[in-house]
């Protein structure tokens, strides 16, 4: 994996936030969703084009019935995905009928700053979607602390398998899933770096050294969206992009 940029979409909002795009939206649906802070606040802003988004046109503002714990929020399909603050809840809202779809604990899962990020702000729960669908990260009690991996199913939040690694969460800085594969940051400052690795397909880990270029000191959130192979990021109150370019081994009949 190489990992380029950031290219700086736009300098907005306090240090702390989350912005993103729906990554199975169709390509001219390019509709962007903005959330600052990560308890304060139950506004998400809408903007219809990523040229709205720079240029501050809100197409529509939602008022979410409770509030947000943390950045990891993730727009799938068409509904919100967050942590609900104060409990290892995650909901789903859909911006359609400005309801909750589904609501699930996530068993064993710790929050309020019990496992966060190495920045803080309860970022326990970790929200996240990939080209296999939707994914949560966290860590429990009973894998002591290290993160916990779990596919969810889309409609109800049902976990539907989970997978327990060896990395400690509150070492990681962050963490987005490619493909089945988790990839974690080792801190959210700079010199920050793809650091670990953990394969869903084939329950293996690895450490590796992928740098990435921390222009604006300070990441509290990044997530990979499929569609544009891209990382969002929110960079110290800069919303920034990041290219990923991902290497395939070809194996030749030599290699078996």
């Amino acid at each position: 994996m190489k990992i380029t940029g950031p290219i700086t979409i736009k300098a907005s909002g306090p240090r702390f936030g989350a912005w993103m795009t729906d990554p199975i939206a169709s390509e001219k649906n390019n509709r962007v969703w903005y959330m600052e802070g990560f308890t304060t606040s139950k506004i998400v802003r809408e903007y219809k084009s990523m040229a709205d988004f720079v240029t501050g046109a809100e197409s529509r503002t939602y008022t979410l019935p409770v509030k947000w714990a943390g950045t990891s929020h993730l727009v799938y399909n068409g509904s919100l995905y967050f942590n609900k603050y104060q409990s290892n809840i995650i909901i789903k809202y859909s911006f359609s009928t400005g309801k909750i779809l589904s609501q699930r604990s996530l068993d064993n899962a710790g929050f309020n700053n019990v496992y966060p990020y190495t920045w803080g702000g309860y970022s326990d729960i970790d929200l996240m979607a990939d080209e296999f669908g939707l994914w949560a990260v966290y860590a429990t009690n009973q894998n002591a602390g290290n993160i916990v991996i779990s596919q969810l199913r889309q409609d109800t939040l049902e976990v539907l398998k989970s997978w327990s690694t060896g990395y400690p969460k509150r070492s990681a800085g962050e963490s987005f899933m490619i493909c089945g594969t988790l990839y974690v940051t080792n801190n959210h400052l700079t010199g920050a770096k793809v650091y670990y690795s953990y394969s869903t397909k084939s329950s293996t880990y690895e450490y590796m050294d992928i740098p990435f270029h921390n222009q604006y000191f300070h990441i509290s959130m990044l997530d990979y969206n499929a569609r544009d192979r891209a990382l969002y990021a929110w960079n110290n109150g800069h919303q920034v992009l990041f290219n990923v370019t991902l290497f395939h081994i070809i194996k030749t009949d030599s290699d078996v």
